[in-house]
């Protein structure tokens, strides 16, 4: 009986386990203005960044949280800046799978829903034929 009750424990505990890695952070950038963000502002809202790089010679800075589940859908979000040289904000991108970000982005967006009856047409084509 003991050996049930410390396999249904583990099994639970599996079932429900996840890993995570990088910084949860705020979806919200509303508070992000190109050329009138500086890099000091990032760090003191968002801490030291996950990753920092080289885009065709802009430099950039990655802000990235990633949920890994063993059953269910593993989600991430991906904040990314490029740089000017004066330290402002060139450019920067924001990338989600979490269910609230995405639901967000519909609303913003004024997309149909998730579940919408509404088919693709199956004549476009969207690539050249080889």
């Amino acid at each position: 009986m003991k050996k049930q009750g410390l396999l249904a424990i583990l099994l639970m505990l599996t079932m429900t386990s996840c890993v995570t890695t990088g910084k949860n952070f705020p979806s919200d950038l509303a508070w992000i203005k190109k050329e009138n963000t500086k890099k000091s502002d990032v760090k003191m809202v968002l801490g030291p960044p996950f990753a920092i790089g080289n885009s065709g010679g802009v430099v950039t800075w990655t802000y990235a949280f990633y949920k890994y589940q063993l059953f269910g859908k593993t989600s991430h979000k991906e904040l990314k800046f490029y740089w000017n040289p004066n330290h402002s904000v060139k450019h920067f991108s924001f990338n989600s799978s979490f269910p609230d970000d995405l639901n967000s982005a519909l609303k913003k967006a004024g997309s149909p829903a998730e579940n919408s009856t509404e088919q693709p047409s199956s004549k476009k084509r969207l690539y050249p034929k080889y």
